[in-house]
């Protein structure tokens, strides 16, 4: 007999590759589950973004100027020959200001932001801000808390709280000891919200959460940004802290001109007591000599010689002034934290130095302990760290002035030689030169400080705030939490992904046959084709021909004659791992499909332990072949049961179930029955008992040419798929080959035989 084996084991072609039609296709039989899960995200997405509060991102954009790089304000120049010499300050240090938690806590106090106001709503509660009717304040704070605030008929007013168990009723402008402090409650005039409101005390440590980022590094832009669900509330805290950063600015701007200008009028009015007094002495003189004004002019050409010296003493003599003078004011136990005068004419470079520094520390000191007790350790480092400095300014003032009175000396003995050359003048003339001497001293001591009186009272005035606000504070009607659009995509994909998740979970679970590609993948004998699954109860629904069952049996047969080509006689085997797989229906139809294409066909019935047959076959005979088997008497022609379906089809029954199937199989009379039948048939179609339970298959395997392994989709077990590979491995089973039953419509991803419209409908259902 020739045997072929060509058929191909994967019609495809291509056995290893994942066919992205069949994934697709395979996920999209759960299409319900897919709108389902989407259905159901999405909504559990509206009724989030529908009661989440909505966060807005509120942003102004504040130049900073960093007057190192000369970003003033003013045209400084303008103003040099004067000796202005501004404070400087940095773009980093400022930044660090802006965000220092003083001038938070100074914005929160001036907003009142340490209570906040909400309004009951039937899903959530929602923050009021400015339109709560009334306002609460809170003094000797002592914890933390909520409370509601109702309006009683008769317009008072009940405070109701269940955490710490606490009621009150209370009119207006009325204080109240309560848990969290003394309470008083104040009318708000432009309030629109309506009784019952939530009020809710926060920690006295509550600081607004603000943001502060440069526009680039080349700029000393910043942009202030804070996120709130009010965008009113975030515009009035950035202003407020932009106004706050601006006026202590200023306000630090302006303590040493302050100190100066205080400092310079004192000695103001001490020089011009003097001045009035030297001036006295002139005029009684000159009444004494007779009225004489100049009595130099005896001696011009002495006098030029010493008015050189002269006037270098008189400035010696004003340097010593000074420096004297605010010696004895950092000397006074009241200026103990007072800064020194600066901008007053002081030439040693040391002690300018020490001034500046002095006055720095001081303000340092005054911005950065506001609020702190004076005996606290910051206090004191500074303290120390201020006397210090202002006893190394002392001493510079003291080395300066031991300086310039060795000076003062040297140009007293030089202008004394010039004047021992004048000893023929009149007495009247050296006593008139001492006159004016002081007179000068004093009068240009009184100019000069007149002068700097007036600088530094336009430095005062001149002191402009370090912030420029470019934009006010806005914000976009686009909230930054959440984000709708992203929550939208991400409930699309979560709807998506969920029932991926699921089915996957299920396949991978999922220990049954369900394709053929599952079964070609892993079993290498030929695949002659899928059943579908049979909807009639009909024990033959092949003879529907233009069904397409029909149609699956024909292409079965037409792959069967290419595993069994010739003209003799083809014993075919049908058995199948398991019961209930379908080989007793496939191998009737099998043979019904044969014999209805002009083949005469032989059925056999060989499952002697569990056969379908006497339910699903009306046959008349009263023998079968387990009598057989077990009678030498018995003749073949007697268990024939011929054409009772078809007339090319004829049937051997069990009919009975022996005792003892093992031993009947093993007996000779199943070689007399195929050696007799050999030859009377084209086809012999035998069904067996499942190869995976009993050995009754490989005794038949020596009679038959090929062998039909059955496999249920939906029913057979992935495990057994090795096991047939196994088989087929082994050739225990000759000529193997496998078909798929069972194969749900649904599962055909082509023509759909009879379930897609009607131009696909190319068979009719059994």
């Amino acid at each position: 007999m020739e045997i072929n084996n060509n058929l191909p084991t994967d019609p495809s072609g291509i056995e290893e590759e994942v066919s992205f039609a069949e994934v697709f296709f395979h996920y999209f039989n759960y299409w319900k589950w897919f709108v389902i899960s989407i259905v159901i995200c999405l909504l559990v997405a509206f009724i989030y973004l529908r009661y989440t509060t909505k966060e807005y991102n509120v942003s102004s954009k504040v130049l900073i100027k960093d007057e190192k790089k000369g970003q003033t304000g003013l045209d400084m120049n303008a103003f040099s020959d004067l000796g202005l010499a501004p404070q400087r300050s940095s773009f980093d240090n400022e930044l660090e200001i802006l965000l220092s938690k003083t001038l938070m806590k100074e914005v929160a106090d001036s907003l009142k932001l340490g209570v906040s106001y909400f309004a009951e709503g039937k899903i959530k509660k929602r923050e009021i801000y400015t339109n709560t009717p009334v306002f609460v304040s809170v003094s000797n704070q002592t914890e933390t808390g909520s409370f509601f605030i109702t309006q009683e008929a008769d317009s008072s007013y009940s405070l109701i709280s269940k955490s710490p168990d606490f009621t009150r009723k209370f009119n207006l402008n009325e204080n109240i000891n309560s848990p969290w402090g003394v309470l008083s409650f104040k009318e708000n005039p432009f309030g629109v919200n309506f009784f019952p409101i939530e009020i809710v005390i926060h920690s006295p440590q509550y600081l607004p959460d603000v943001e502060i980022v440069p526009i680039n590094k080349l700029s000393s832009a910043v942009t202030v940004s804070t996120i709130t669900s009010i965008p009113q509330k975030g515009m009035d805290i950035i202003n407020t802290l932009v106004a706050i950063y601006n006026r202590r600015t200023v306000d630090d701007k302006n303590y040493v001109n302050t100190n100066t200008i205080r400092f310079i009028n004192e000695r103001l009015r001490i020089i011009s007591g003097e001045l009035q007094s030297a001036e006295q002495n002139v005029e009684n003189y000159q009444r004494s000599v007779g009225g004489i004004a100049d009595p130099s002019a005896k001696a011009p050409i002495f006098m030029s010689e010493s008015s050189d010296y002269n006037k270098r003493i008189s400035d010696t003599e004003v340097q010593l002034s000074i420096l004297r003078d605010i010696k004895n004011f950092l000397l006074l136990p009241e200026n103990k934290t007072t800064g020194a005068p600066s901008n007053v004419g002081v030439t040693d470079p040391i002690v300018t130095t020490w001034i500046q520094r002095y006055n720095e520390v001081i303000l340092e000191k005054n911005r950065n302990t506001v609020g702190i007790k004076a005996n606290s350790p910051a206090v004191k480092d500074y303290d120390d760290q201020i006397a210090l400095i202002k006893d190394n300014l002392i001493k510079g003032i003291t080395s300066a002035e031991s300086g310039m009175e060795t000076t003062l000396r040297e140009l007293k003995r030089k202008e004394t030689e010039y004047e021992s050359k004048t000893l023929g003048l009149a007495s009247q003339e050296r006593e008139s030169r001492d006159l004016y001497r002081q007179k000068d001293i004093k009068e240009s001591l009184f100019v000069y400080l007149l002068q700097k009186s007036e600088e530094t009272g336009l430095s005062l005035a001149l002191a402009t705030p370090n912030a420029i606000v470019i934009d006010p504070a806005d914000y976009s009607p686009d909230p930054v939490k959440p984000k709708s659009k992203i929550i939208w995509l991400a409930a699309l994909l979560i709807g998506i992904m969920i029932p991926v998740a699921v089915i996957y979970i299920k396949d991978l679970f999922d220990n049954k046959l369900h394709t053929k590609d599952q079964l070609t993948k892993i079993v290498k004998a030929p695949f002659l084709g899928d059943v579908l699954q049979a909807k009639s109860v009909k024990a033959f629904p092949v003879l529907n021909v233009r069904s397409g069952i029909a149609e699956k049996f024909r292409i079965i047969a037409s792959n069967l004659g290419f595993i069994v080509a010739g003209d003799k006689s083809k014993v075919i085997m049908v058995t199948s791992s398991y019961s209930g797989e379908g080989k007793s229906f496939f191998s009737q139809n099998l043979a019904m499909s044969l014999a209805t294409s002009g083949k005469k066909t032989l059925l056999i019935d060989l499952d002697m332990r569990k056969s379908v047959f006497n339910k699903t076959l009306e046959i008349t005979i009263d023998k079968g072949i387990a009598m057989f088997l077990s009678d030498p008497n018995i003749e073949i022609s007697e268990i024939i049961a011929k054409g009772a379906y078809h007339k090319n089809l004829d049937i051997i029954p069990i009919k009975v179930f022996p005792p003892n199937p093992a031993e009947l199989m093993a007996s000779n009379r199943l070689d007399v029955l195929f050696h007799s039948l050999i030859g009377e048939y084209d086809y012999i179609i035998i069904d067996t008992a499942p190869v995976g339970l009993v050995a009754d298959a490989f005794r038949i395997n020596q009679f038959v040419d090929a062998s039909i392994y059955v496999t249920r989709s939906d029913y057979t077990y992935k495990s057994a798929l090795s096991e047939i590979q196994l088989l087929y491995n082994d050739h225990k089973l000759r000529n193997m080959t496998t078909i798929l039953n069972g194969v749900s419509i649904t599962k055909h991803y082509g023509y759909g035989y009879g379930q897609d419209s009607k131009k696909h409908n190319y068979y009719t259902e059994e």
